[in-house]
Formats: structure tokens, C-alpha cells, sequence
């Protein structure tokens, strides 16, 4: 009896903590990603079945249809897999192409089962990108079967971004009941360019009405779908397919997905907030702010809440195993805020993210997070001394356990006022201001404008670059044997130590006192009319120590003692 208890608690446990995006497990589905399953790492090679990552969960199968527009298209219409170094914006990691060549035909089955007609609820979530075109076209989600007054239609419900004609504005068409129904009139500021997002479809159901919501980047879209109330759901299969405008089009290139997951259930939204977190991470995608960024274990690794000037762009490196979770290199895909910083565990910013030569954290749950300013003015601004100049754009770090140091690599050619003979330096402080705990960290090296830096980052820091900033040093003290012993010394103490000052080497004078202090001469440059070389006084006028080098005054700052 205690062997059969305690195999039932295993299983449980096994179910509840099963690898899954975010780590939301329950009623998943369908989770299909270009990084695994595919059968091959090779640029532009077909991929005939992409393989379910969930347990037990049934494959796609490349374009095999049914009947009328969804037949299959033929094998030179199969998907193909695109390696990450040929596809910038998936942020270092591969995508599969779906090609259409007559109509609605290009993409994957699922004869799933999901949905039916007693489990009605749905999440879906879709990372692609798509091309122009003149009508309209896109990667969309189908969920039915032929049960429909046409046995050549595809009877059931399905939700596609639109856009060209479509005024780039998310659709749900339910074909048996109601047609075309919009999210409201927001467009999508992504579509028509090749900049990934991540879109979401989910549905309500209060009774026996279901309405339908669309999300994209974490931002809700209009909805939900008032026009749109079913209470039926199509058992059998769900397309993952391409959409050019209608049968008879010819072929056009294609679009591009990164993953796909759906759930059998509607999600709260602490659980959309994980997945969405999750691809966030993954893609370099800037979700909809202000919103955290959560693990799997529903901890925040991106806190919106700690600055918000600073929500803009943001990406990561992590391992969180649970949503087997592994970014080793990464930086935002936002390309029209000119994103100019590439995180890595290793010294290179080239290869895929999947390359045997990265390394991964150590730790599970390890995240470094960052966000910036979003400030593109070119000029430098001055810091330090008057050589010293930063950039205007800066950045928040955030971070989730301890992580091995860093590598940065920063594009600085937009920067002309920055010279391929300058030093660069990487400026990082515990405020924006660049005031507080201020430290300053030389790059590796500088090449075609690119600086490399190498290190480990404490907890919430704010960084920068900039050119010929002043590092502050010590010279090593004299070594040796004193030649002299200090010969006058100055004292309001009691009980001084025997033959003082005359035991403290290498001196002239000597002051000491426990509750007093030295007064330098109080006045101001300007009043002394012959000043002499080496003089010091206290600028009553600028309050700093200045000194006098035989030419002009200038104030005492910390610096080289050379």
C-alpha cells in the first residue's frame, strides 16, 4: 500500500513539474520550437515533421491538408529550416519558413484531438515574423475539421494577423457562424516589417459564451471579439499554416516562426505573463511595458517598477531549466531604436546561441537582464575631467542569482566623435546620475568601433561608455631604507611617543593633533599677484584646494599621482 501511494505521488509530481514554456505545464498541448525537433541544423533544408516537445503530444506533419484550398501543396512547398546566422532578428537562434505557393497551403498538421467539443478553452501563442505583400498574408492557427455544410472548407475557428488591405489589424473568423470579426482599430505596429513578435489569442468563456481576446508583445489589441459568441469548438486537428490572400497566388517568400505553443485551457494572466517571459527572454523582445518579467518560478527578473525610464529594449541572457530555458547570447531585436549591445557568456558575438562553444551559467534560475534610456542622441556629454566624455544612452542590469562574468560587446560607430585611438572605458554606478559607487571598467579591445568588456555585474547597476575617462590609481610606496628622519614637528598632544618626530621617516615637519585640523591660506587666485610655482590655497571663490604649476591655478582632483 505504501509502495502504490507513494508511486502516485511521484507521478503527480512528475505532471505538475514538467518542462514547459514559463514553466506552465497544465493542459499543454502543442509547444513546436526551430531549436529542437527539426532533424536538422542545416540552412534551407526541409523539414517534413516538427516534433512536439511536449510529452506525448502528437507532431506536425509538414502540408499534409484536406480537401480544397488545404490540400497538400506538394514536397517542393515543405517548410525549411533557417540557421540563426542567416536570420539576424530571432536573436541568434533559427526559425522554420513556411512557404505558400497557391492559396492557403504551406505549414504543419496536428491531428491533435484539441480542440473538442467539450474542452473549449484555448491559449495559443505564436513567435513570428512576416513579409510584405501586396494583399495580405501571415502565419495563422486553425482549429476543426470538414464538419461544415461545404466539404471542402474548413469548418472551426481561426485567428490571423492581417495586414496590407487588412490595415495590419488582428482577425478572428469563425467560418461556420460569423465571418470576419476585428480587434478593435489599433494596428500592429510590428507587421510589414521583419522584426518579430509574439502574438497571443485566448478566449473567455462565461456560460456558454466565448469570447475571444488577442495580445501581441503582452499589449491587448481591442477585443474581446463581441462579434464572435460560440459555444461549438471543431474536434481533430489544428493548422499551423501560411496565408498569401487566396488560392491561385503565386509563390512569395515566406514567413517565419520561432515557436509555437498552444494550451487546451485559458490561462490567467500570471501564466500568460511567464510564457510570454519566457519568449520574451529567448527572442530579444521588448514586452509591453510596464510589466515584469517572471521565471518559471514566478520570481520577477525584470522589475518595471525599479526605474521606468529605463523599460525600453530589453533582452537577456538565462538558464531556467524548468522552461528549458538556455540564451547564452543576446540583444534586443528592436532594430529601430538602433540597439547597439550584445550580452554573452563567452568572448563571442557571432555564432548561434547553440553553438557547442558557449557556455551556459552555471546555476539554474541565473538571469541578467537589461533595459536602457532609449536616448539616441549622438553628442557625448562631458564627465570627469574635461577630456572625459560619455554617451547619453545608458543602461538598468538586473539580476537573478550569481552569474560568471559577462561579456559585452558595444557598437559605438555611430559615435564620431569617438576615435579609433581613443581609450574606452565602461562607466558603471548604483545610480542614473553616474554619482554613486561609480567604477570604471577598460575595455578588452576596440575594433571598428566595437568595444568588448568583460564583467560581473552586482545587483541592479546602471552603465554607460565613454572615451578618455580618468582612472583613478596609487603608485607603489618607496621601498628601502629611510635616508632621513623627520627633524620639526608640531603638536597639541600630551604624552608623545619617545623621540618624536624624529621615528617618522623621510619628513620635514610633522603635524599631529587629535581635534584640530590644517588651514590652508583662505583666498582666491585671483588675489595673489605674483604667485609662485607649488603654491597652494583654498579657493574661497570655486571651494577646491588649487595649485599653482608655474603657469596657471587649477583645482586639486583625484587622479594620477604621476
Amino acid at each position: 500500500m505504501r509502495k502504490e501511494l507513494l508511486l502516485v505521488f511521484l507521478l503527480g509530481n512528475c505532471m505538475l513539474w514538467a518542462q514547459s514554456p514559463g514553466g506552465v505545464s497544465s493542459n499543454l498541448q502543442i509547444w513546436v520550437k526551430a531549436d529542437a525537433g527539426t532533424a536538422t541544423t542545416t540552412d534551407n533544408t526541409q523539414v517534413s515533421i516538427w516534433e512536439n516537445q511536449k510529452t506525448g503530444g502528437v507532431n506536425g506533419i509538414a502540408n499534409q491538408g484536406i480537401p480544397g484550398y488545404y490540400a497538400d501543396p506538394g514536397v517542393e512547398a515543405i517548410p525549411v529550416y533557417r540557421s540563426a546566422t542567416s536570420i539576424p532578428s530571432f536573436n541568434f537562434n533559427p526559425a522554420i519558413e513556411v512557404v505558400s505557393t497557391n492559396g492557403y497551403r504551406s505549414g504543419y498538421k496536428f491531428p491533435s484531438g484539441f480542440p473538442d467539443d467539450i474542452t473549449k478553452s484555448l491559449t495559443s501563442y505564436t513567435h513570428l515574423t512576416r513579409t510584405a505583400s501586396a494583399t495580405y498574408r501571415t502565419v495563422f492557427v486553425m482549429n476543426g475539421t470538414t464538419r461544415s455544410s461545404n466539404p471542402t472548407d474548413i469548418a472551426g475557428v481561426w485567428q490571423s494577423p492581417f495586414f496590407g488591405t487588412r490595415t495590419n489589424r488582428p482577425e478572428f473568423y469563425n467560418e461556420k457562424e460569423s465571418g470576419d470579426v476585428f480587434f478593435g482599430t489599433n494596428a500592429i505596429n510590428t507587421i510589414e516589417t521583419n522584426v518579430p513578435s509574439i502574438q497571443s489569442y485566448y478566449n473567455d468563456i462565461v456560460g456558454e459564451d466565448v469570447k475571444y481576446f488577442f495580445d501581441n508583445n503582452g499589449l491587448a489589441y481591442g477585443g474581446p471579439s463581441n462579434d464572435v459568441s460560440s459555444i461549438y469548438n471543431y474536434p481533430g486537428l489544428v493548422l499551423l499554416m501560411d496565408n498569401d490572400g487566396g488560392s491561385g497566388s503565386s509563390s512569395l517568400a515566406g514567413d517565419r516562426i520561432g515557436e509555437f505553443i498552444l494550451y487546451s485551457e485559458t490561462q490567467t494572466p500570471i501564466e500568460r505573463q511567464r510564457v510570454n517571459s519566457y519568449l520574451g527572454i529567448k527572442y530579444g523582445i521588448t514586452l509591453e511595458q510596464p510589466l515584469n518579467y517572471l521565471n518559471s518560478d514566478q520570481a520577477v527578473t525584470w522589475d518595471s517598477s525599479l526605474n521606468a525610464a529605463f523599460n525600453n529594449n530589453i533582452f537577456g541572457i538565462a538558464r531556467d531549466d524548468m522552461s528549458v530555458l538556455n540564451q547564452k547570447v543576446s540583444n534586443s531585436i528592436n532594430e529601430d531604436n538602433n540597439s547597439m549591445l550584445i550580452a554573452a557568456t563567452t568572448n563571442d558575438f557571432i555564432v548561434p546561441n547553440a553553438d557547442v562553444s558557449r557556455t551556459p551559467f552555471s546555476k539554474d534560475n541565473t538571469f541578467l537582464v537589461m533595459g536602457d534610456n532609449n536616448i539616441q542622441d549622438l553628442p557625448l556629454v562631458n564627465f570627469g575631467t574635461t577630456s572625459g566624455k560619455i554617451i547619453q544612452r545608458s543602461w538598468l542590469a538586473q539580476k537573478m542569482n550569481d552569474q560568471d562574468p559577462t561579456w559585452l560587446q558595444a557598437d559605438l560607430s555611430r559615435y564620431t566623435d569617438i576615435l579609433p585611438t581613443d581609450k574606452i572605458f565602461m562607466l558603471v554606478a548604483d545610480d542614473a546620475g553616474f554619482t554613486q559607487n561609480v567604477k570604471l571598467i577598460p575595455a578588452t579591445g576596440f575594433v571598428n568601433g566595437k568595444a568588448v568588456f568583460n564583467y560581473l555585474f552586482p545587483t541592479n547597476q546602471y552603465f554607460t561608455f565613454g572615451t578618455n575617462l580618468q582612472t583613478y590609481c596609487t603608485k607603489e610606496p618607496a621601498a628601502g631604507t629611510p635616508d632621513s628622519m623627520t627633524k620639526f614637528g608640531i603638536t597639541g598632544q600630551t604624552g608623545m611617543q619617545a623621540n618624536w618626530p624624529g621615528i617618522i621617516p623621510n619628513g620635514f615637519i610633522a603635524l599631529e593633533s587629535r581635534n584640530k585640523g590644517l588651514v590652508i591660506t583662505r583666498t582666491t587666485a585671483a588675489s595673489i599677484a605674483i604667485p609662485v610655482e607649488g603654491m597652494l590655497i583654498f579657493d574661497t571663490a570655486d571651494s577646491c584646494f588649487k595649485l599653482y604649476n608655474g603657469t596657471s591655478w587649477n583645482c586639486i582632483v583625484r587622479s594620477c599621482n604621476e
